[in-house]
């Protein structure tokens, strides 16, 4: 990437997770400045830690984010909230459940980046939107038809009749250190679980490839008209068999069996990673690497996989899951530090009872000439000469009777 020519101040939605905050990570280092949403105070502390602002709207509501907006000063706006399906095709996370909250999203986002009026605005959409077909993809090929992809396709109907003016970036499937779908596979290699298999080859993107790419698009110079669609993806095809082949390769773990969903599997309905891992969805990004002058830095899954690997390993050697939990430990600190025991004991002015001072004098070591005279309490502090005096009198009077009284027993 060419230097930065100009600062913008742009707004990342989903800028606490994978591609957002790889986002703006690469914004920051460019020398923009970022507001980014996050979702909880992990989140915030990430977003932080990267340099940005975190903030906390509603993302369904138009005007939390117009308000957003405007203490931004946004001239640009990254709308990564929809990478929660774009990720791995082995994820188990069930799309259709949060297909009306993307719709909502997106919408809001749209009207308040319209009334707030910025420049130039980026939308995450994803390759596997295209009807397969033989060769790989390119920006204007015909859509898949499919019930499953119908809400992904509406948003982006949103996005091209918003009258705003920027990308919808069509990626491959996204991987990374920060990908919540690359742990989970991860974790189930670990644990030995057999794989759903996928033999047919698709495309693949690294987090921080497709966050350069985003950069670029907000920078590239020229006016665009209206929404327009661009590919991502790296330079290499690879099944999603292959995949977990390198991502075992990479963590250094040998790789798990395949099957095809068991017996049963040809009775039930398909899933959307049933689907997906069915399909050949490979992409072209050509026009992307012409327009901006951009190229993968991972070029390969072997590349990307090493780096994700790494990234998970820096994070186990500083302890980050721990290092997050601040607050956690913090509450825990406070609720079990007893104030009571740290508190001086009130000064008793008036004379303890007898019977403990008696006690008190039947344990102490016998007087000598030099030690100070007998007490029966603590000295107020402004005792004169005949209140000690008396004090003396009346504990060397009791003494004299304890004596007496263990003479007369014995």
């Amino acid at each position: 990437m060419a230097e930065a020519k100009q600062s913008l101040n742009v707004f990342v939605t989903g800028g606490a997770e994978a591609v957002g905050l790889a986002t703006v990570r690469a914004l920051m280092r460019r020398g923009h400045k970022v507001v980014a949403t996050a979702c909880d105070a992990e989140g915030a502390l990430a977003l932080r830690l990267a340099g940005a602002l975190p903030v906390y709207p509603d993302l369904s509501r138009a005007s939390e984010l117009l308000s957003n907006l405007q203490l931004a000063k946004a001239d640009a706006v990254v709308h990564a909230g929809p990478q929660y399906f774009g990720g791995l095709p082995h994820s188990a996370q069930e799309v259709a459940a949060h297909t009306d909250q993307l719709l909502s999203f997106t919408a809001a986002v749209v009207q308040a980046a319209k009334a707030h009026g910025v420049h130039r605005f980026v939308s995450l959409s994803f390759g596997y939107l295209y009807e397969a077909a033989r060769g790989a993809a390119k920006e204007g090929d015909r859509d898949a038809r499919d019930s499953d992809y119908a809400p992904m396709l509406e948003a982006e109907t949103i996005l091209r009749d918003s009258g705003l003016n920027g990308f919808i970036v069509r990626s491959a499937y996204i991987y990374g250190g920060n990908s919540a779908s690359t742990a989970a596979l991860a974790k189930s290699i670990k644990k030995s679980r057999t794989l759903r298999s996928g033999a047919k080859p698709a495309s693949w993107i690294h987090e921080d490839d497709l966050a350069a790419a985003i950069v670029n698009l907000l920078e590239a110079e020229g006016d665009v008209n209206g929404i327009e669609t661009i590919n991502a993806a790296d330079d290499t095809p690879r099944s999603p068999d292959e995949f977990v082949a390198d991502l075992c390769d990479a963590l250094g773990l040998s790789a798990p069996g395949f099957g095809g969903g068991g017996y049963l599997a040809g009775l039930r309905q398909k899933t959307f990673r049933d689907k997906l891992l069915e399909r050949e969805i490979v992409i072209n990004s050509d026009a992307l690497r012409e327009r901006c002058a951009w190229h993968p830095r991972h070029g390969s899954l072997e590349s990307g996989l090493e780096a994700t690997a790494l990234t998970w390993r820096m994070k186990d050697a500083v302890d980050a899951d721990d290092f997050y939990k601040y607050e956690d430990k913090a509450a825990e600190a406070i609720a079990s530090f007893a104030y009571d025991t740290a508190l001086l004991a009130p000064v008793a002015v008036e004379e303890k009872p007898a019977p403990r001072a008696e006690a008190t004098v039947e344990k102490a070591a016998p007087v000598e000439a030099s030690a100070p005279p007998p007490s029966d309490g603590p000295t107020p502090w402004n005792e004169d000469d005949a209140k000690r005096e008396e004090r003396r009198r009346k504990a060397l009077e009791r003494k004299a009777k304890r004596a007496a009284r263990q003479s007369g027993g014995s």
